[in-house]
């Protein structure tokens, strides 16, 4: 016989005072939790207690993306933008994000390959199905553009970006950006930059060469960004 928990004792919900309820991890160790946040099979195993820092501005990051998941509130809107060269665990870390916010505080966020949702809304507008795709998109408590701008876009293709990022930030929705662009090539010129990441090389192409400057200057008000150095991890 399969006993229950011995938090909820197998109701799903534990008692906190006042009298409210709060949803029990247990709910979330029985269910697919890579599934359920449409993570990639190669980062299933990703989390961001396994997160290896090898470089200051990697361990700074790993300490913002550990207190943004912890203290999440999703009323304010608040996210995150990983900036760095391929393979220093952006993707790694904005996954880890979403999977601790689902467990602790029971909120569904959703992970977006930014190249397979273009090419899916795409087929979707030839099918005359796109509204109902996108606004589940729109409004999402939290959600994943990972690799934003690894391509030249089309106009139709910059406009739907560009309109998922404004109505994310008009309402206070939560978006976590990665990115191998610099937003804009200015960062270098910033103190608190230089601080953290003294010796940064920018990456050469510039995300304001993707998506025109409003966008990219929503990106800056609606998210922290954290740019981070160190080796590609997919090489030997």
């Amino acid at each position: 016989m399969e006993s229950s928990c011995p938090k909820c004792g197998g109701t799903g919900f534990v008692p906190k005072e006042g009298g409210v309820v709060e949803l029990c991890a247990c709910r979330f160790e029985q269910e697919n939790v890579n599934k359920v946040l449409g993570i990639p099979k190669r980062f299933w195993e990703a989390e961001l207690d396994n997160y290896q820092c090898e470089d200051p501005s990697e361990e700074n990051a790993y300490k913002e993306a550990f207190v943004f998941a912890s203290s999440f509130d999703p009323s304010e809107g608040k996210g995150l933008t990983f900036v760095g060269d391929p393979g220093v665990g952006k993707t790694h870390l904005a996954v880890g994000i979403l999977k601790k916010i689902y467990r602790e505080k029971g909120i569904k966020g959703r992970f977006f390959d930014t190249k397979d949702l273009i090419y899916k809304l795409k087929a979707l507008i030839e099918e005359g199905k796109t509204s109902k795709a996108i606004r589940r998109i729109l409004n999402y408590p939290l959600i994943v553009l990972d690799d934003l701008g690894s391509e030249r876009l089309s106009e139709w293709q910059r406009e739907i970006i560009s309109y998922i990022i404004s109505y994310r930030y008009n309402n206070l929705k939560s978006t976590i950006i990665t990115t191998n662009f610099s937003l804009t090539g200015g960062e270098k010129k910033d103190r608190k930059i230089r601080k953290i990441v003294p010796d940064i090389e920018l990456p050469k192409s510039l995300m304001v060469e993707r998506l025109d400057r409003g966008t990219v200057s929503k990106i800056f008000e609606m998210t922290k960004v954290l740019y981070i150095k160190g080796r590609d991890r997919r090489r030997v």
